[in-house]
């Protein structure tokens, strides 16, 4: 099947001008990348990256879900090690139910 797909993709143009050819091009779709989705200024940003460095050099370095795009925070979920599932869905909802009572959702 593919030495046709080749034939077809070189075949000669319908013109009166025999000798030009018509190539189809290849196109590829663009990669899906992780989308920076939050409007912060580069002052919110600075203040964060010094805050986040601060706490690695006093060891304290952790997992900023305020600075995350919602990529990396679904990636992140994703990785995430749960032993109690019960559990982990009753502290989910229970955060869920104070972000709606804070009108962040």
């Amino acid at each position: 099947m593919a030495p046709r797909t080749i034939f077809t993709a070189m075949r000669p143009l319908r013109t009166p001008f025999p000798t030009i050819s018509a190539r189809r091009t290849l196109t590829t779709t663009p990669h899906l990348r992780i989308k920076e989705d939050a409007n912060r200024s580069p002052e919110q940003l600075e203040a964060a990256k010094q805050d986040q460095l601060k706490e690695q050099k006093e060891g304290k370095g952790r997992w900023r879900e305020d600075l995350a795009s919602h990529g990396e925070s679904n990636i992140a979920a994703d990785k995430e090690e749960v032993h109690d599932h019960g559990e982990h869905i009753k502290k989910l909802q229970k955060e869920g139910k104070e972000k709606g009572e804070q009108g962040k959702l």
